[in-house]
């Protein structure tokens, strides 16, 4: 049997009367989600990515930044697909987007997260020809706990206690971070209105710390909050969205931030959600990605 290539092989004549004819491109249009794909194996638990390439055609080479996406879950066990219709729509803009799964509560204890964050994003880097990834342009990305793991792993930088690589031999440079209404310093959740127990030893805090009260780990509570870690030295960029009637996450956490970065000279962009609620796809309009994919494009083109 011949084997044709495609400009060999002959176009059927067949044309049975009534029949419509489109002439449509044919170069790859969709990205791609590859599902399941496991970076690490920690506590005896296998841990996942899924990772969304942009489309193109199989024999280019291409490079694209990097955008570690962790998805807001109250620190249990994550849904990969709860954004992924709308991180499909950040990868269609140039974008690899690596959707991580990280130890849940109550066996992932605090700083598991920020560890396998930091983790996935190596795999990512390691692995950068496989899935098209330039390893020198890379974000944060997350909402609600998973933004609370962000900013951690922004803040924390290369704090060998924060990674379970060496970090002599693997540092991480994060170029941006977007924070969707993320958590900040847990003892002060409760400082504001809130539907919400963030305190006791079944709270999502409380099993973060081991299942106890926070109020009986002073020093967790210190050393959980991103605040303690924001100072003179060099931050990437954070860009912060918040709703202002959220009844999950106090707005005040936001606030809190986007104050500390700026009184410490620390480049950040703070929107406010009128009307909106925790974890509402009002951060997900077209008009609201067109701001997360601007902040993207600045702080990770080339040259920067």
């Amino acid at each position: 049997m011949k084997q044709y290539s495609f400009d060999e092989f002959p176009s059927s004549p067949l044309a049975p009367e009534g029949m419509k004819t489109l002439n449509e491109p044919m170069s790859p249009f969709y990205p791609q989600v590859i599902q399941n794909v496991c970076y690490a194996v920690k506590d005896g638990q296998a841990l996942h990515l899924t990772i969304i390439v942009p489309a193109h055609e199989e024999t280019e080479t291409k490079h694209y930044p990097l955008i570690m996406y962790t998805q807001g879950s109250a620190f249990k066990r994550q849904n990969l697909t709860r954004h992924l219709v709308p991180l499909i729509e950040v990868a269609k803009h140039g974008y690899v987007v690596a959707i991580v799964e990280y130890r849940p509560t109550p066996t992932g204890i605090f700083p598991a997260q920020i560890k396998d964050l930091k983790t996935a994003t190596r795999y990512m880097l390691n692995h950068a020809f496989e899935y098209s990834v330039d390893p020198y342009r890379y974000a944060c990305f997350g909402d609600s706990s998973g933004a609370y793991a962000s900013v951690m792993a922004c803040v924390t930088g290369n704090m060998q206690e924060f990674s379970d690589e060496d970090v002599r031999f693997s540092p991480l440079h994060y170029r941006a971070c977007v924070d969707f209404y993320g958590p900040i310093d847990f003892s002060r959740m409760q400082e504001f209105p809130t539907n919400h127990d963030h305190e006791s030893e079944k709270s999502p805090t409380g099993l973060l710390f081991g299942g106890v009260n926070i109020r009986t780990v002073p020093d967790l509570l210190e050393k959980s909050s991103a605040l303690n870690y924001i100072d003179s030295k060099k931050l990437p960029p954070f860009l912060i969205m918040h709703g202002k009637k959220d009844r999950m996450v106090p707005f005040s956490q936001s606030v809190m931030l986007y104050e500390k970065l700026r009184q410490t000279d620390h480049c950040a962009d703070f929107y406010a959600l009128e009307n909106c609620d925790h974890g509402s796809d009002a951060f997900f309009t077209p008009y609201s990605l067109t701001i997360v994919l601007d902040f993207l494009s600045k702080n990770l083109k080339k040259g920067n």
